[in-house]
């Protein structure tokens, strides 16, 4: 009797130190607008569209969801983000595993339009929102933009409207924001933008208008600002957003900020 009181246990301790030693942490990037398909759902940042931005400090095993970028961020299907999170999610994030989150422009409405469909709890620790684009850009509501599933769902009403913003399952949405606007983008884009989205997009402000600050309007639940750490005036946080512009995937703004300010 007494050997088999000895054999359970030393079956269960096998079993949970199989399970500790099973247990990962990792951070996993979603892509936004582009006009390339970087469809995978791996350690591949897929078509490089993450640049150099991938290269952050951090122990955690990287991992990439990759998607047509120009096709409706809300959709499901071969190639199409919402298909694509849900099984890295239910892959990676759940169990004994741990995640965090970078998305960037479009990539944060995929993630936050799937938090708020989703049922499932997951193991997220965050989210970092660069640049976000889950409140849409008046760019996209301009009739000479380019038309498409992209484009469309990207249009301020379409963004705010097809989800709530509220339910992100507990889990929070931290913003870095951008705030130089360009001249060709700055006329159309009210308040403080990065030339793409502007402020009262990315820094999750549950109503449109001008901003000059992501702590100026009040934010959807679980929407915060990601604190600076780096001591650079560049990349301060003393305006509650970061002194940088966005121009694109590859862009010095999204490489440089997320490289400097995200830590594990």
């Amino acid at each position: 009797m007494k050997k088999l009181g000895y054999f359970l246990i030393s079956a269960a301790m096998m079993v949970g130190s199989t399970a500790a030693l099973s247990a990962a942490d990792y951070t996993i990037f979603i892509h936004g607008r582009s006009g390339s398909n970087h469809c995978g759902t791996g350690t591949s940042d897929v078509n490089n569209y993450w640049g150099s931005a991938k290269n952050i400090n951090t122990s955690n095993t990287k991992y990439f969801i990759g998607y047509d970028g120009s096709s409706d961020p809300r959709t499901f299907g071969s190639c199409r983000a919402q298909s694509n999170i849900n099984s890295v999610l239910n892959a990676r994030c759940k169990g004994s595993n741990n995640c965090k989150v970078i998305c960037h422009s479009a990539g944060c409405y995929a993630m936050e339009y799937f938090l708020d469909k989703t049922s499932t709890n997951f193991n997220i620790d965050m989210v970092v929102a660069s640049s976000s684009a889950a409140g849409g850009s008046e760019l996209a509501d301009l009739a000479f933009w380019a038309s498409g599933g992209m484009d469309n769902a990207l249009k301020v009403n379409n963004a705010r409207g097809s989800y709530n913003h509220n339910d992100m399952k507990g889990v929070g949405i931290y913003a870095q924001a951008g705030y130089r606007g360009v001249w060709y983008a700055s006329w159309r884009l009210p308040g403080s933008d990065d030339g793409a989205v502007a402020l009262h997009s990315t820094c999750g402000h549950s109503s449109t208008g001008s901003r000059s600050r992501c702590d100026q309007s009040s934010r959807y639940s679980s929407h915060f600002w990601l604190a600076g750490s780096n001591s650079s005036s560049k990349y301060s946080s003393s305006r509650k957003a970061y002194n940088m512009t966005h121009t694109g995937a590859g862009s010095n703004s999204i490489n440089t900020a997320m490289r400097l300010e995200y830590t594990d």
